[in-house]
């Protein structure tokens, strides 16, 4: 699977030249934009005596035909058989045939070795070999790069297979003394055309310059006691000259100069398998290999290790290849290995990661308390989730659980482990520690995921323990609850789904009334159709998660969480919690599950992490059978199958909840590119387990026709009509996918006759439309855009109903929707901005408005802060979108002023407020200044966009941004962008983040999720007296805002100054990438 992925990932890097026909914001994955070289991977081998060594049990048998045989019962015994070199030639044999090759290279492959004299030089591509390598000194370019194609594979193949350690043949590779440090400056000069420690020039025949990625694999043979690094120390064989500038011949020397910290020695003593070893210092010792490796490293030449360790193994060489590919020194990874199996599993994994991204998404969510009204528990839920290998279509997914807390004086987000440990590693990535264990993961390990993980996350546990589950996606949590034994003889699951008509909920399973036309191919088998339907409940049936039993769940059966926004409710009380947590993935499940923590209640039959029911939407049942079979792949920029197709989605939009009473809610769900419809379930606590289906909305319903795909949130409010007596639902009319397209110079393709372009007033209970309203025409043939963001209401602060509310739309505008004592036939919508051209007038490529305004009161008048970006367009790919000049924007609205829009009839020739209405933030403008306008705005850097809704705490305004690669002719660059995060005064744009800059640069890039804020009631403690006694302390109440710390976008902060929360707490949105 890693190999496949390591071709997928170089096809898409080497075929990014297009775009699909839809865009989406998971293009950001794909790569385009950055460079179509295939990978550089040097493998350096330690081929010094102890290579030739006798040692029995080392068998390695390779037939001409490719069979690899080591456990002695082999008929083609190599040259290398029963020598410490053998394990090396049988592992690499056996990870490069299982690596795809066709006529185009995915990667440049090469093997340096220790010199000697008569050594000859391999050429794949001509199939010939040369005398290349000179003086016995140094390395030996033992195979330069080569593409591995359909061509050069088997002649590499075939040549490992004949490697030899003594005679006169062209085959044999085995070198003299150790040289790792001069392998290392060997490899080094080949990779820059110098000069190597051996005295071969590489300039004009080492790789060209290029932005391909650079890579060396050293391979080191501690397997004896007396196998160690070594060096020669005068100047035809020291590897340190070079380094420090004093080689006599200039060439060798290392360029750009070695800094002084580069040249410093590496100490330590360090435990192995071997025993504990203590790194040398010495030249004569190899020393110097680590202190190239972490030149290198600076150069962009990352450096892997892995180690050929035996039963009186030399622990002072395992030691030092442990620093050798170690993340401060070469930069990669180590990998201990005591066989063949644990061999080829490294060089594949090394192989595999070389182009990986480890992609890790999240959102997150908290439950509001019981008894405080606008305050959290302190239960912080993130959705997770990992695009999969090669571009497959099936995603694992996740729902994970932590919680704030104070750590060395500061808030910082928690894990589960006793009274907490910082959940957000230290290592800089951003992201959840590798050590870190959420709630619902089980404590002590286990080996359910087997090899599938090669590497451990969270050392001494084994890579195959569910726990820690640290930073991997799948592992622990609601997925590790839901999957259950994987030796089980059958599954139970509560799966509901729509009866024929969708009035009503019946049992999602085989003997449903779902047909095979239903499910996308009315000519399978019976057997298929039961397959298929068995697979989607979660069962094991494919063969290809061959792990766990047939009949128990498969490893895969909780789906991607990537857009859904989960909502928590406590039926509960604020210490005897009973939370449900009720969120959407892309496997078309809607779940509910139980959101209390370890050792809380269990909801019925569901302990914590437990799934209580989940449903599947009828618009889903035929995207089953793709991912089931895992194919077509997902349709990327440069896709290389021509089969590809977009993504499927399911309930991929925010779900959103009105609580009823004390133990019932109305649950809303809507889909975002999973669906043009809005799904409402009634969820009663006395019988948790049995939701019923309030009602289903559609575009195929005549009342909402014009009803595009749901990426609002639903809203409930309630209004002085009817006393507030019938809760009222309002939701966004939705996104057009006419947005995803470019045509000529427009940004859009979108007319008179798209979707979206409402905003919906439906009776909360019975779903019954009230109104529907329609935006204001903008001038000439120019189409009304569609509603994605949610609707940002603004209530009474005496009688808590809703007295107006806001929307922005995909054209630029803000409109004010005017509520008040009316009911909602008879409710008005003005446009009061009109910010999506330089006047208010029409433009091909306008500004695009994909969140609501936050709304902040201030003076009797209503101060909107949104910021403009097209976050489906994340490539600098779009020439068009990335031509618009987006703006982050401060607006006032005084509804009680009735000049308030006319008075702008001058400045933008309608009675609209345009960006002629607001100051510019070019410097620091005086408040007479801004007082005298009706707003402000700020200029993104060129190609930015803002991509998260803001979310204003104590006066300070907190939104992310993005901006794309930007592919220059002799810049390489990483795909994911920049990620900004600001927090700047809301009134003047001051910077509020303690330095001059208004923003500050997101650790990892990608798209950043949109904040959160709010106040949380932390944990009590318990405090231990004098006299022995113990007495609990309860948790204070803070201020909290996750999504303003530039080092994680999911570091929670103890939000600081005085003022008043904003009315439209809380929002989140989309999730954030993680490049490790």
């Amino acid at each position: 699977m890693k190999n496949r992925f390591l071709r997928g990932l170089l096809a898409a890097a080497a075929l990014a030249t297009q775009l699909p026909v839809m865009a989406d914001d998971i293009e950001l994955f794909a790569g385009l934009g950055a460079s179509g070289d295939a990978p550089n991977v040097m493998l350096v081998l330690d081929n010094a005596a102890n290579f030739s060594a006798n040692v029995t049990t080392m068998r390695c048998s390779i037939t001409a035909a490719g069979v690899v045989k080591t456990d002695g019962t082999g008929t083609a015994p190599t040259a290398l058989d029963k020598s410490a070199g053998a394990v090396e030639q049988c592992a690499l044999y056996a990870a490069i045939q299982a690596l795809e090759a066709s006529a185009v290279a995915r990667l440049n492959i090469g093997v340096m070795g220790f010199n000697a004299n008569g050594l000859k030089q391999f050429n794949p591509a001509s199939n010939t070999f040369s005398a290349g390598c000179v003086n016995g000194t140094g390395g030996c370019l033992l195979m330069p790069l080569t593409e591995l194609n359909a061509t050069t594979k088997p002649r590499i193949l075939e040549w490992i297979r004949n490697w030899a350690t003594s005679g006169g043949s062209d085959y044999v590779i085995k070198g003299n003394n150790s040289a790792n440090g001069a392998a290392m400056q060997e490899t080094w000069a080949y990779y820059f055309g110098k000069t190597g420690v051996s005295g071969r020039d590489y300039s004009g025949i080492g790789p060209a310059a290029s932005c391909a990625n650079k890579y060396t694999i050293f391979i080191g043979n501690a397997y004896r006691n007396n196998a160690t690094p070594g060096d020669g120390t005068n100047e035809s064989e020291s590897p340190l000259k070079p380094l420090n500038g004093t080689s006599t011949n200039a060439a060798k020397r290392a360029s750009p100069p070695a800094t002084a910290a580069q040249l410093a020695p590496i100490t330590g003593t360090i435990p192995t398998y071997c025993g504990t070893g203590v790194l040398q210092t010495s030249e004569g010792k190899g020393a110097y290999a680590l202190n190239w490796a972490r030149y290198m490293k600076a150069q962009n030449v990352i450096t892997y290790s892995i180690g050929v360790l035996g039963p009186t193994c030399n622990a002072e060489y395992a030691a030092h290849l442990t620093r050798l590919g170690a993340v401060d020194v070469g930069g990669g990874k180590f990998f201990g290995t005591t066989n063949f199996d644990e061999l080829k599993t490294a060089i594949e994994t090394s192989l595999s990661e070389i182009q990986s991204i480890n992609s890790a998404f999240a959102s997150v969510s908290l439950p509001v308390s019981v008894n405080t009204q606008g305050t959290y528990l302190n239960q912080v839920y993130v959705g997770m989730f990992r695009p999969a290998q090669n571009f497959v279509p099936r995603w694992q997914g996740n729902l994970k659980q932590y919680r704030m807390g104070i750590y060395n004086g500061e808030l910082k987000l928690l894990d589960a482990q006793g009274t907490g440990n910082p959940a957000i590693s230290s290592s800089g990535s951003g992201f959840i520690a590798e050590c870190a264990r959420s709630y619902w993961t089980p404590t002590a390990d286990d080996t359910y995921w087997g090899s599938t993980f090669s590497d451990a996350n969270c050392s001494p546990h084994p890579a195959s323990s569910n726990t820690p589950d640290g930073n991997i996606v799948e592992k622990g949590a609601q997925a590790y609850t839901l999957r259950g034994s994987p030796t089980a003889t059958s599954i139970s699951r509560n799966i509901k789904t729509c009866n024929a008509n969708c009035t009503s909920l019946v049992t999602f399973d085989s003997a449903s009334g779902i047909s095979k036309a239903d499910l996308g191919d009315a000519g399978m088998t019976d057997a298929e159709r039961t397959n298929l339907l068995t697979w989607a409940q979660g069962l094991n049936n494919k063969g290809d998660e061959a792990f766990v039993n047939s009949t128990a769940m498969r490893p895969s059966s909780h789906g991607d969480v990537v857009h859904s926004r989960p909502v928590a409710i406590n039926f509960g009380t604020d210490t005897a919690t009973k939370v449900v947590v009720f969120y959407g993935g892309n496997d078309g499940v809607l779940r509910a599950i139980n959101g209390n923590r370890d050792g809380g209640a269990s909801i019925g039959s569901a302990g914590p992490g437990s799934e209580l029911w989940s449903f599947v939407p009828t618009e889903f049942y035929g995207k089953f059978k793709r991912l089931r079979d895992n194919n077509p792949p997902i349709s990327y920029p440069g896709s290389p199958a021509p089969s590809a197709q977009p993504k499927d989605y399911g309930f991929d939009g925010p779900v959103t909840a009105y609580k009823v009473s004390a133990g019932r809610a109305w649950v809303y769900a809507s889909m975002r590119r999973g669906g043009r419809a809005l799904y409402a379930f009634d969820v009663d606590m006395a019988n948790p387990g049995a939701p019923t289906l309030k009602w289903k909305k559609s575009y195929t319903d005549a009342d909402f026709a014009g009803l595009g795909q749901t990426w609002s949130s639903p809203k409930v409010i309630k209004s002085a009509y009817d006393n507030g007596a019938a809760p009222i639902l309002i939701i966004g009319g939705g996104y057009d996918p006419c947005e995803d397209t470019e045509t000529g110079t427009a940004n859009h393709s979108c007319t008179t006759a798209s979707s979206g372009n409402h905003i919906y007033v439906l009776d909360a209970d019975d779903g019954t439309r009230h109104t529907t309203l329609t935006l204001p025409k903008s001038q000439g043939t120019d189409p009304n855009r569609g509603v994605v963001g949610d609707i940002t209401v603004v209530n009474d602060p005496v009688t808590g109903w809703a007295k107006y509310a806001y929307a922005a739309d995909l054209g630029g505008n803000i409109y004010r929707i005017n509520i008040g004592n009316a009911a909602p036939a008879d409710w008005t919508i003005t446009k009061i901005a009109s910010l999506g051209c330089e006047d208010a007038g029409i433009c091909a490529a306008n500004r695009k408005f994909m969140f609501a305004p936050d709304v902040v009161e201030d003076n009797g008048a209503y101060v909107l802060l949104i910021g403009s970006g097209d976050r489906e367009k994340p490539l600098n790919a779009y020439t068009v979108t990335k031509g618009v000049s987006n703006y982050f924007f401060m607006v006032k609205d005084k509804p009680s002023d009735p000049t308030w829009l006319s008075s702008e009839s001058l400045n933008c020739s309608a009675s609209v407020i345009c960006k002629a209405s607001l100051t510019a933030i070019s410097s620091n403008p005086s408040a007479s200044t801004l007082a005298a306008s009706k707003g402000w705005y700020l200029e993104m850097r060129s190609t930015e966009q803002v991509v998260t809704s803001a979310i204003t705490l104590y006066g300070v305004v907190t939104f992310s941004s993005h901006i794309p690669v930007v592919n220059l002719p002799d810049a390489c660059t990483s795909t994911l962008g920049t990620a900004s995060v600001y927090n700047i005064n809301y009134l003047d744009a001051s910077s509020a983040n303690g330095t001059a800059n208004r923003f500050q640069t997101i650790v990892g890039g990608g798209l950043p999720p949109s904040p959160v804020a709010g106040m949380v009631t932390l944990d009590s403690t318990t405090v231990t007296n004098e006299d022995g006694t113990s007495v609990t302390v309860p948790g204070q109440t803070v201020p909290f805002v996750i999504g303003a710390n530039p080092n994680s976008p999911l570091e929670s902060e103890l939000g600081g100054g005085g003022g008043s929360v904003t009315s439209s707490l809380p929002k989140v949105r989309a999730y954030w990438y993680i490049q490790q």
